[in-house]
């Protein structure tokens, strides 16, 4: 194999798949072609390549042993991919033609989320809710069961036990000693969650916590309240006022571009698309108005700054591949601003009661992503521990419900999984920001938002790219590693 070569063809791969990924998920182009993508570049991802980079990876050390550990994980998830592409192009194409029935109208499947979030009447929001789980049991799940069974297929042809064993591997993560750590935020934060939550929904929405669903912390979470601070008009600018800030000019960075129009077929999740980095990002957000649209805004911004602000001179593995968890940490840096008082006074315009209040808000909200996170991790070692899926819904109906105490919809068992266990990404990311803020607030004090010092060094931070993984990091500012006390302690509060 020729290595160079073989970088410089993924890379035009990555940049093909992620343009492509934009232009549909942003509603701009309604077909994908992600198959002939796959098609016209399948010679990266053959058994043969597989194996070279399987071998050198086991006989190498050092910074080669790392790159070549990136390019491994890259090749598999290539094949992998390439087993099931006919049918990732179906999957999209049904979700974006689906349509739901709304009070006698049809809407986008998509876009039936983001009316969702904003129903203020429970009745009608189960009923929208219902209808969109209809959909996904009668139109999604028969191919989304094709879809895990042939990915847990692909994983034992290539050697490995199961899909967990096999990411794990290609991860160098352990996921058994992670899921402890799990185990124990969800114990440590249970008797926290029941009180400071179940009162808050009761509070709000008039629902105990026992009758509550999923969908009622989608409109819970909307917080409509607050929309007269989270103005959508101001959205924009008030990102580009936060960077400043730190000194850095978004104005200045032609590489980062924002789309921000609303689009019937258009995502309700915000992404990122990193077509070249770093000279071409798409930062990607469905405005609907409220304190989760700046929320996504924030959290994808701070991929875009990462991705955008890296080094052209590193080489391609550490610019594209690597630990994504290290990305998802600097997109919860600028996220969890949103739960910081000072921030909130100075660039937002709260008064510090309404601020408290707020935060205690966002606060909850944190609270109730880490636990499903957490039991989203231990359903899906239960899913991916062997090939049928088949029979799973229960246990993810059970081990979310028990996680949030609100009953989730069994419907969603396969749709509501990432490929790859992202969600390790997601549960080390809140781990090392958790660590991470701690520094920059020794460092820079609690006025860090607003210190040309705290820009220079995140700059310097996203220079690197993925060359590093969260643990080496931290190791570098003085912690031992990834410590899960640190974000147990930040989930503190008080009304």
């Amino acid at each position: 194999m020729d290595i160079d070569q073989y970088r410089k063809n993924s890379e035009d791969f990555i940049s093909k798949l992620e343009k492509e990924y934009y232009l549909h998920f942003s509603g701009i182009k309604e077909d994908v072609n992600f198959s002939a993508i796959y098609d016209e570049y399948d010679f990266l991802f053959s058994l043969d390549n597989v194996e070279y980079l399987k071998t050198l990876k086991e006989t190498s050390s050092g910074e080669q042993r790392k790159k070549t550990s990136y390019l491994l994980k890259f090749c598999v998830e290539g094949y992998l991919q390439g087993k099931v592409k006919s049918l990732f192009d179906q999957i999209c194409a049904d979700e974006a033609n689906a349509k739901v029935e709304v009070d006698g109208k049809e809407v986008s499947y998509r876009y039936s989320e983001v009316i969702l979030s904003n129903e203020a009447n429970k009745e009608k929001r189960d009923l929208i809710d219902d209808r969109r789980n209809e959909i996904v049991e009668k139109l999604f799940n028969r191919n989304l069961v094709r879809y895990w069974e042939e990915l847990h297929l692909q994983a034992e042809n290539l050697g490995f036990s199961s899909y967990v064993e096999l990411f794990s591997y290609l991860k160098d993560e352990d996921f058994l000693r992670l899921k402890e750590d799990m185990e124990m935020l969800l114990e440590a934060t249970q008797d926290m969650y029941e009180e400071h939550f179940g009162s808050f929904l009761e509070k709000e929405l008039g629902i105990k916590l026992e009758d509550s669903r999923r969908s009622d912390f989608s409109f819970l979470r909307r917080a409509k309240k607050y929309d007269s601070f989270f103005k959508k008009g101001c959205l924009i600018d008030l990102f580009r006022e936060t960077l400043l800030g730190m000194g850095i000019d978004l104005g200045k960075q032609p590489n980062i571009h924002l789309d921000i129009e609303e689009r019937e077929k258009k995502s309700p999740r915000a992404f990122c698309s990193t077509v070249k980095v770093p000279q071409e990002i798409y930062l990607v957000v469905m405005p609907i108005g409220g304190q989760d649209d700046y929320e996504a805004m924030f959290h994808e911004g701070g991929h875009a700054e990462h991705f955008g602000c890296t080094s052209p001179r590193l080489d391609f593995e550490y610019r594209y591949l690597g630990d994504n968890a290290l990305t998802e940490g600097y997109a919860f840096c600028f996220e969890h601003l949103m739960q910081d008082r000072s921030w909130l006074v100075d660039v937002v315009g709260f008064d510090p009661d309404d601020a408290k209040g707020f935060i205690y808000f966002s606060n909850i909200v944190k609270l109730w992503f880490l636990r499903r996170y957490a039991a989203k991790l231990k359903y899906e070692l239960i899913l991916h521990s062997e090939k049928e899926v088949f029979g799973k819904e229960g246990a993810y109906q059970e081990i979310l419900s028990q996680a949030n105490l609100m009953k989730y919809p069994w419907e969603t068992y396969l749709k509501d999984v990432d490929e790859g266990f992202y969600c390790t990404n997601y549960l080390r990311a809140w781990i090392f920001e958790a660590q991470l803020k701690n520094y920059i607030l020794e460092e820079f004090d609690y006025t860090w938002y607003k210190k040309k010092k705290t820009g220079d060094f995140l700059r310097e931070l996203w220079s690197y790219g993925q060359k590093y993984t969260p643990e080496e990091l931290l190791r570098e500012i003085g912690f031992k590693g990834l410590q899960i006390e640190y974000l147990i302690n930040s989930l503190a509060f008080k009304k």
